[in-house]
């Protein structure tokens, strides 16, 4: 069985990498000049919207499994977030949507016409989806979202709320009656962070992803999210590993490359090893999502868990490797760092998911499974 990806996956990916650094100013260094709304044109003109959605939408008809590289490319070029939240946005209505759904929003996203923002943290309030306050009534929606990334350029707002007693995503619309929006002044200005605020916010037709009752909609939303998370936090820790190799094989001390010397050798091969491991992890938490497996809350956790610590410490390896000029505004290394911690808390941070990986183990231990070694 051939585990490894293939020529037009790889393919894919390389063309968005290529694309992405045409654009020198998304990783440059200063993150206020970051966000080009061109970038999103280039991409939608590339089809990258457009591979999600199902051939009778207008679309390729991919898997996640497919985009991985794709979305790993969008991390390690510093991409727009409003990019990954679409495709992420796009999996939850190919699988969970309605009928109508699917056909008045996927043409429009896979033509780069509709862009969608995801709105799941509440101030005082864990990760945990059951924690949500925010309402969906009679009157609309009702409630505050931080940390919403590109919120002020979406066209539509995914919104988590409780609904009938339960929990569900609702979609509404940036412009609508009832909908504010104000930036954060966060770590990371090129995310786009912003608090939604809203006041019995006019509801769309259809605004209830999915059918009433549907018990995978919320879920689905925080697996597909911790995996297109992940997988981003890998393309930013391949391309800090690639920076600090680089420079270790350029850069001259004491007569020598400082990569010959054996505290930097080490450094540079615990990181080669952390990329790969969180590699696997990605791309296994991928085909569980493309395959809908029973593993895929347990394999989305253990990627996202790993994943994020893996960025988080090779950004700072790498700021360390380059020595005083990796702490220098104009290196822009700290670029890579301010969003390794953004995705790191994104959905859920690793004490979250390490907790959320206990209990679906000895979930399935109770239940009489074969528990898998995470």
């Amino acid at each position: 069985m051939n585990f490894g990806f293939n020529e037009e996956q790889k393919s894919l990916g390389e063309t968005v990498a290529a694309l992405l650094a045409d654009f020198p100013a998304l990783t440059g260094p200063d993150p206020a000049e970051a966000r080009d709304s061109a970038v999103w044109q280039a991409l939608a003109d590339l089809g990258l919207f457009a591979l999600l959605v199902p051939e009778g939408h207008g679309g390729v008809g991919l898997a996640l499994v497919d985009v991985a590289l794709a979305i790993e490319a969008l991390g390690a070029g510093l991409a727009p977030p409003i990019a990954a939240s679409t495709l992420i946005a796009t999996d939850i209505i190919v699988r969970e949507g309605t009928a109508v759904q699917q056909a008045s929003l996927l043409p429009r996203i896979a033509t780069g016409e509709l862009r969608i923002a995801l709105a799941v943290l509440e101030n005082g309030q864990s990760y945990d989806p059951d924690a949500v306050q925010t309402v969906m009534g009679g009157n609309g929606v009702t409630g505050s979202k931080i940390l919403v990334p590109d919120a002020d350029i979406a066209d539509l707002l995914m919104v988590l709320a409780r609904v009938d007693g339960g929990v569900g995503l609702v979609l509404v619309a940036r412009d609508a009656r009832g909908v504010s929006i104000r930036h954060h002044a966060d770590i990371d200005p090129s995310s786009g962070l912003c608090e939604v605020t809203l006041d019995g916010a006019a509801l769309m037709e259809g605004a209830l992803v999915g059918h009433a009752g549907s018990g995978d909609v919320v879920p689905r939303l925080m697996d597909a999210a911790a995996i297109v998370y992940a997988g981003m936090a890998m393309g930013m820790a391949a391309r800090m590993l690639d920076a600090s190799v680089n420079y270790a094989k350029t850069r001259v001390q004491f007569g020598q490359p400082i990569g010959a010397f054996q505290s930097i050798k080490h450094r540079c091969a615990d990181m080669a090893v952390a990329v790969e491991a969180g590699r696997s992890a990605a791309y296994y938490a991928f085909w569980t999502a493309a395959e809908n497996d029973p593993d895929r809350s347990r394999a989305a956790s253990m990627a996202k868990a790993y994943c994020g610590e893996v960025a988080r410490d090779v950004c700072n390896e790498t700021v360390q490797i380059h020595g005083g000029m990796g702490f220098t505004w104009e290196l822009g290394l700290h670029r890579f760092l301010r969003r390794a911690k953004v995705l790191e808390h994104g959905f859920g941070n690793h004490v979250w998911h390490y907790e959320r990986i206990m209990a679906e183990t000895l979930a399935a231990q109770a239940a009489g499974g074969k528990a898998q070694v995470a």
